[in-house]
């Protein structure tokens, strides 16, 4: 299989061209280690269940982007942000459910001012002021479901994982993704280890 047929995506183009090529971005927080691996198992769980796309546990810090960019300029913005950036702590107050497809069932986190400072420090380097206002959370289900069936949802969740009201842990680790087509083609296109 040749790199080009590897990118069934995309036509054919000239390396130039490729690197013209504009897309949406989102900067996500991720969980790393035995974190990463219980809010997967928890997603997993609600998918068989109840349907929905795959996508990686993360906290949505900037994203989607108002306007496109070239993967060379959202990399050198990322890049900028990450710059001198600290890890910090995360804890999840309650597993929620929303009234969006991407924040159908979701975990509230607390809006401490690490979090908060993260958010804000990211989308400062990424778009201008929205005017909307920040609500930490990490979306464990994506999916327009009843009201019924997102109590169901939810009742799942913590039969899933009990321990989840309360869980600290540390975001150590920034990706930068492709986010303007459905879930399922979004990709990972750089990732920082923050400063311990």
């Amino acid at each position: 299989m040749t790199e080009e047929n590897a990118r069934p995506l995309q036509p054919p183009q000239t390396q130039e061209a490729d690197e013209e090529e504009k897309a949406m971005y989102s900067v996500w927080a991720v969980p790393e280690g035995d974190v990463d691996d219980r809010l997967r198992r928890v997603m997993e769980g609600l998918r068989s269940e109840f349907g929905g796309p795959l996508s990686d546990p993360h906290l949505t810090l900037v994203g989607p982007l108002p306007y496109k960019l070239t993967a060379s300029e959202a990399k050198r913005m990322f890049k900028a942000a990450c710059e001198g950036f600290k890890a910090y702590p995360v804890t999840i107050d309650q597993v929620s459910a929303g009234t969006s497809y991407f924040k159908c069932i979701y975990l509230s986190l607390r809006h401490t001012m690490e979090v908060m400072n993260a958010a804000g420090h990211f989308m400062a380097r990424f778009k201008p002021v929205t005017g909307k206002i920040y609500v930490p959370h990490i979306s464990i289900l994506y999916g327009d479901l009843t009201e019924g069936e997102k109590k169901k949802a939810l009742e799942e969740a913590y039969t899933l994982d009990p321990s989840l009201d309360g869980l600290n842990f540390r975001i150590n680790r920034v990706a930068l993704w492709i986010t303007d087509a459905d879930v399922g083609s979004w990709v990972k296109i750089d990732e920082h280890n923050l400063i311990s």
